[in-house]
């Protein structure tokens, strides 16, 4: 009678193991993301002459789909905001969409920091296209350039964007 007992704690455990493998496989089988990417930008900071581009392709032009750009930054960041130029090309080099954008990173009476973090590191993300719209599926590129008027700007440590469709407006254009 002591050895059932022994068993069915193990029998269990391997229950939730499954259930925490199955949990992880249907999450990320409902990642829809058409590209999820970080540029890890070091300790020198986001060049001036420093462009982030990110290519990715198009297949589905009847839904619309949401821009959202992420910063990371130190308390080395000695601006309160960064102004920011997101782009997007299309394969033969022309502009669809650009934007000058403005992430404000602190609080400019109190010097609070904004976003998520501890200690001297924090993350923003912004909506920048929430209804961006393709006009031929193919190739693009996400160029993201920053547009303050200092050359380095030290303490922002990486710059990503995520494109992801919007699920509630398939079919309309």
């Amino acid at each position: 009678m002591d050895h059932k007992h022994r068993q069915a704690p193990k029998l269990s455990g391997l229950r939730i193991l499954g259930l925490f493998i199955s949990l992880w496989v249907f999450s990320s089988c409902g990642d829809t993301a058409v590209f999820d990417q970080t540029e890890s930008l070091g300790e020198t900071g986001w060049l001036q002459t420093k462009k982030i581009e990110i290519p990715f392709e198009i297949k589905d032009t009847l839904v619309s789909y949401s821009l959202d750009v992420s910063l990371r930054q130190s308390n080395d960041y000695a601006f309160y905001n960064l102004y920011f130029v997101p782009q997007i090309i299309d394969s033969k080099g022309k502009v669809i969409k650009k934007a000058l954008a403005e992430a404000i990173l602190y609080d400019a009476k109190s010097g609070k920091a904004k976003g998520a973090g501890l200690g001297d590191m924090y993350s923003h993300s912004y909506s920048i296209f929430p209804a961006l719209h393709f006009p031929a599926a193919g190739k693009y590129t996400l160029r993201l350039e920053q547009y303050m008027r200092t050359d380095t700007l030290s303490g922002v440590v990486s710059v990503g964007a995520a494109l992801h469709p919007n699920p509630t407006d398939h079919g309309k254009n």
